[in-house]
């Protein structure tokens, strides 16, 4: 008689964890080929990632154009709205058109 062997959904998440850690360890270990990007030297403290030097500047106004469109008020700052921005998809913050309401 054949033994049916199956793994479970609690092996498949065992296995998954499992090569998930392998994978970090090798990772943090620095087996990258190359310099840790930045993030690691902030989030992790670690010493051997690059650096990426602060700049001191302001960021330009947010100009609307035609192309953006207006996805709903912001949460925590009256008169403000939410917009999409037609060229690069992005989404930003800025004063509501006049008479925009809800």
């Amino acid at each position: 008689m054949k033994e049916k062997r199956s793994l479970t959904p609690h092996g498949h998440r065992k296995n998954g964890c499992l090569l998930a850690a392998l994978v970090g360890a090798v990772v943090l270990s620095g087996c990258t080929g190359g310099a840790l990007p930045p993030v690691f030297g902030a989030v992790f403290g670690l010493s051997g990632a690059e650096v990426a030097p602060f700049r001191v500047g302001r960021i330009p106004e947010t100009v609307i154009t035609s192309d953006d469109r207006v996805l709903g008020l912001a949460a925590n700052n009256p008169g403000q709205c939410i917009y999409l921005s037609g060229q690069s998809n992005r989404r930003f913050r800025a004063a509501c058109p006049e008479g925009f309401k809800v």
